[in-house]
């Protein structure tokens, strides 16, 4: 068996890295079913920043926080999406938006998608992302209006 030289195990090591690479882009955008069942993959929410909030209707604090996120979401410089921490379909979506008067556009996440965020251990929890959709913050807990006041501010000094 011939020895095998430092160059041309660093050149198989490069290739790899590159099939890697290729690998990686080649996976499809995280996707999201909304109350209508229509797809929308979190790559056509780009353009502006995104409030990704997880939600349960069994969750007092989720809901309490709904119509200061309704608020965020309708002045428009800050995207808000809620997921329902629990499996639905968009049919229950649309009855449980009805029956707690939710206004910020709900979710389903595609199983297979990889969300740049962990599903949570705790409700509520919201990711803040960029206008590119990187992560800029995790936030657990009940947002009040002082929380976000302060994601206002985060999201305009972002670069």
């Amino acid at each position: 068996m011939g020895r095998v030289s430092g160059r041309a195990v660093e050149m198989k090591r490069i290739c790899w890295l590159i099939v890697a690479a290729l690998l990686g882009a080649c996976t499809p955008a995280p996707q999201f079913i909304d109350g209508t069942g229509n797809n929308l993959s979190l790559s056509a929410l780009t353009g502006k920043p995104l409030l990704v909030n997880y939600f349960a209707p069994w969750c007092a604090p989720c809901l309490r926080e709904m119509p200061l996120l309704a608020t965020l979401h309708q002045e428009g410089r800050i995207r808000v999406i809620a997921i329902n921490y629990d499996p639905a379909s968009p049919a229950e979506l649309t009855e449980l938006a009805r029956r707690h008067a939710i206004r910020v556009p709900l979710m389903i996440p595609d199983d297979d998608a990889r969300l740049p965020f962990p599903r949570p251990g705790a409700l509520p929890t919201s990711y803040l992302l960029d206008a590119r959709g990187t992560l800029l913050e995790t936030l657990v807990g009940e947002l009040d209006e002082q929380k976000l006041v302060e994601i206002k501010r985060r999201v305009a000094s972002a670069p």
